[in-house]
């Protein structure tokens, strides 16, 4: 091949890469605005459908609202004067001034007849029974029993036909008796217990009912086995119900104050300087120091920081500032 003929082929192979190069660039834009296309058309969409369905109407601000501060439900109670009184709690039983009386005959001889039975009452003199004191060929006069004392007959140990002597008794007889309650007082409190403190007391028989007691004897020694003084206390009240030999739980008054103001116990905070309780002023819950006294199971009293007329949180869940709401 010549020269010539040579370099006509090598600019025709050229001319056909530049010819393809150009093809390729124009391939390669078209491409390019398609996709173009396709993500303007989808954000097109999405535009369209924001509108349609989820359109967004914006006001001018307004007014911020007030939040409304929750109130805490809580009980009180007012302040005010009065008794205060500490107790021991003892145990008891009921005893009496008389014994039974037993009744014995003048004279040997017989029971010919007894004229009571047990639980009878009898009055003193009342013939309850005779004795026959006649002897194998002699013959006496029965001889009466009678009652040396007003009470209730509570043991017969006699039978009719039964020989008895001048010191068997015939019958035993619980004459009227004078009850009272024996105790003992555990010697840490006999320095504060004083004859005429009041106590209140309650038996089993007779299940949520109270009776009244008043100190009335302290033993003025130690019993040295049991640490204890012996104590008597005179019934006040409900001695018609009570019977010789009764169990009882008495609440001996070991102390008591008058004119002070108290608070429930439960209603007192310790707080490393002291105690204090809630109390309410204008609706609000205020922290208030107290200085506090004696206490019993429920109450203590208040010596300061408390007025009368205050109004005492007694239940319910607050701190200082917190709005109430009294039920």
């Amino acid at each position: 091949m010549s020269e010539e003929n040579k370099k006509d082929l090598t600019e025709q192979v050229e001319d056909s890469k530049i010819s393809f190069k150009d093809l390729s660039k124009k391939g390669k834009s078209s491409r390019f605005d398609k996709i173009t296309t396709l993500v303007l058309l989808l954000i097109c969409i999405a535009l369209a459908l924001y509108v349609i369905f989820g359109t967004v109407t914006v006001k001018a601000p307004e007014a911020v609202s007030t939040v409304t501060e929750t109130s805490i439900n809580v009980s009180v109670e007012t302040a005010e004067p009065g008794l205060f009184q500490r107790f021991t709690r003892l145990n008891g039983e009921i005893g009496s001034d008389n014994s039974d009386v037993s009744v014995l005959p003048d004279t040997s001889g017989t029971v010919s007849s007894v004229l009571v039975r047990r639980g009878d009452s009898v009055a003193k003199d009342q013939v309850i029974a005779y004795i026959d004191p006649s002897r194998p060929g002699q013959s006496y006069k029965e001889s009466p029993v009678t009652s040396p004392v007003d009470g209730i007959i509570t043991a017969i140990p006699v039978s009719i036909g039964e020989t008895v002597s001048a010191s068997t008794p015939v019958a035993t007889i619980s004459g009227d008796k004078t009850l009272y309650i024996e105790a003992s007082l555990p010697e840490r409190y006999t320095g504060t217990a004083e004859v005429g403190m009041s106590a209140y007391f309650t038996s089993v028989a007779y299940p949520g009912e109270q009776f009244e007691a008043r100190l009335s004897f302290i033993s003025p020694s130690v019993n040295t086995a049991n640490r204890t003084s012996d104590i008597e206390l005179e019934i006040v009240s409900g001695a018609e119900k009570l019977k010789e030999g009764m169990f009882v739980t008495i609440d001996l008054v070991t102390e008591e104050q008058d004119g002070v103001i108290t608070v429930p116990s439960s209603s007192l905070t310790s707080v490393l300087d002291g105690s204090i309780v809630y109390t309410v002023v204008d609706g609000k819950a205020v922290r208030t120091p107290v200085e506090t006294g004696s206490s019993n199971d429920t109450r203590t009293v208040i010596t300061s920081g408390i007025e009368p007329g205050d109004t005492i949180i007694t239940a319910g869940t607050v701190s200082d500032g917190s709005s109430v709401n009294i039920l």
